[in-house]
């Protein structure tokens, strides 16, 4: 059993039906470090007008940034798509990527990738900002599809081939899984704070 309760699914052998008819999203929706996500997109993305999801796996969680009037889904096997997103099914390191975005999110991906550094300096070429998520110290081979575990902030570093410019460590209650959540601007030495948190896309949930 994988630490994040999901049983260590390999897509090639079956795990994109649990995408497509949602099993796989229902497990997660309500899982912490998603809700960092949320906070952070509503952050660092509060003026972004284009948003990038690499590696969506048919999960719908692109609608919650509804102020970003261009949205885009892209995964190789299963790109989420609706009325307000649009999908691309293709292969991240062959497609040829005519503008840059304002944001770029690839979560729970990285930890899958063979030939993981190409892939990495990649995601910091196409986006202004860019917000990734990994596994954080998960044991080896506690996963059957991950290639890389454990990962730690130094692997991710080597990975990136510079620091964030912000992170934290998400730890899911009542399990032992953590997600490493890292945020890089294309300057390097901005920094975030608590003016920024305060300028950020405030949702309301009251009576939700």
């Amino acid at each position: 059993m994988a630490p994040d309760g999901s049983g260590g699914f390999d897509r090639k052998d079956g795990i994109q039906a649990n995408y497509v008819n949602g099993g796989y999203w229902g497990r997660r929706v309500d899982m912490l470090y998603y809700q960092y996500v949320d906070y952070i997109i509503r952050t660092v993305g509060n003026d972004a007008h284009s948003l990038i999801d690499i590696g969506t796996a048919s999960c719908p969680y692109l609608e919650w940034f509804d102020w970003i009037p261009e949205r885009v889904s892209f995964d190789m096997a299963e790109p989420y798509h609706s009325a307000t997103v649009q999908g691309v099914q293709a292969d991240f390191m062959d497609y040829d990527f005519d503008k840059k975005y304002d944001v770029l999110t690839c979560l729970q991906v990285l930890e899958h990738v063979p030939d993981v550094v190409p892939f990495a300096r990649r995601l910091l070429e196409i986006a202004n900002t860019v917000v990734i998520s990994v596994p954080f110290m998960w044991g080896e081979n506690a996963v059957s599809d991950h290639v890389h575990d454990p990962i730690d902030r130094k692997k991710l570093r080597r990975w990136m081939g510079r620091g964030p410019n912000y992170a934290v460590v998400v730890e899911e209650p009542f399990r032992k899984s953590k997600r490493l959540i890292a945020v890089y601007d294309q300057d390097p030495k901005r920094g975030f704070g608590k003016k920024d948190a305060n300028q950020r896309i405030q949702r309301n949930r009251i009576g939700a």
